[in-house]
C-alpha cells in the first residue's frame, strides 16, 4: 500500500511539472490567452493527488516482509528446548525399555531356577536284567506319595504303584525283558523315565 501511494505522488508531481511547463510556455507566446477553467480544475486536482500520496506514503503501514528480530532468540530457545525434551524422551523410553528386558530375563531366569529346583526327583535303575529265578527286582525311591505308573514298549499298563505317606521305596518285580516306560506322579509334578529289563544272563 505504501508503494502505491508513492507512486500516485510521482505520477502527480511529473504531470503537474509537465502541466506547469505546457502553460508557462503557452503564456510567454500568448501574454492575452486566458487561463481556462479546465486548466485550473487540472492543477488543482494534480495537487491534490499529490498531497495525498504524500500524506499517504509516511501514513501508510510498511510492508512486513519479515519477522521482527526479536522473535529469533524466543524461536531459537522454543526449538532447544523441545529439542531436550525429545532427547530426554528418548533417554527415558531407552531406560525404561533396557529395565524392561532386565526384569523379563530375570523373571525367566528365576523361574527356570525355581522350576529346576522343584522338579520332582525320583531314582531307580534304569538297566537291569532277569536273574536266575526269571525275576528282576526294581526299586523306586521317590518323595512321600509319589505315584509310579509302568508301561510296556506296547503302551498297556503293567502295573501301578500307589506312593504312601512316609515316602518308604517301592518296589516291583519284572518277570518279562523289554522295554518300560515309566511314568511318576506327585501333585503337579510328573517325570518320565525309560528303563530295560534284560534277559537272564544279558
Amino acid at each position: 500500500m505504501k508503494k502505491l501511494f508513492i507512486l500516485l505522488m510521482i505520477l502527480a508531481a511529473v504531470c503537474f511539472v509537465g502541466v506547469w511547463i505546457y502553460q508557462t510556455q503557452r503564456l510567454k507566446k500568448n501574454a492575452q490567452a486566458a487561463i481556462g477553467k479546465g486548466q485550473v480544475a487540472m492543477n488543482w486536482g494534480l495537487i491534490i493527488l499529490f498531497v495525498v500520496g504524500l500524506v499517504g506514503a509516511f501514513a501508510a503501514p510498511g510492508d512486513k516482509t519479515s519477522e521482527p528480530a526479536e522473535h529469533h532468540p524466543a524461536n531459537e530457545h522454543a526449538t532447544k528446548v523441545s529439542k531436550a525434551q525429545s532427547s530426554s524422551e528418548s533417554a527415558a523410553a531407552a531406560s525404561s525399555s533396557s529395565s524392561q528386558s532386565a526384569s523379563s530375563s530375570s523373571a525367566t531366569s528365576s523361574s527356570a531356577s525355581s522350576s529346576s529346583s522343584s522338579q520332582l526327583q525320583v531314582d531307580f535303575p534304569t538297566d537291569v536284567s532277569l536273574n536266575k529265578t526269571g525275576d528282576a527286582t526294581v526299586s523306586f525311591k521317590a518323595p512321600a506319595n509319589t505315584q509310579f505308573e509302568i508301561k510296556d514298549s506296547n503302551n498297556n499298563v503293567v502295573t501301578t504303584l500307589n506312593g504312601n505317606a512316609q515316602g518308604a521305596d517301592q518296589t516291583y518285580n519284572f518277570k518279562k525283558p523289554g522295554k518300560y516306560h515309566v511314568t511318576a506322579h506327585n501333585g503337579d509334578q510328573t517325570i518320565d523315565k525309560d528303563l530295560t529289563v534284560r534277559g537272564i544272563g544279558q
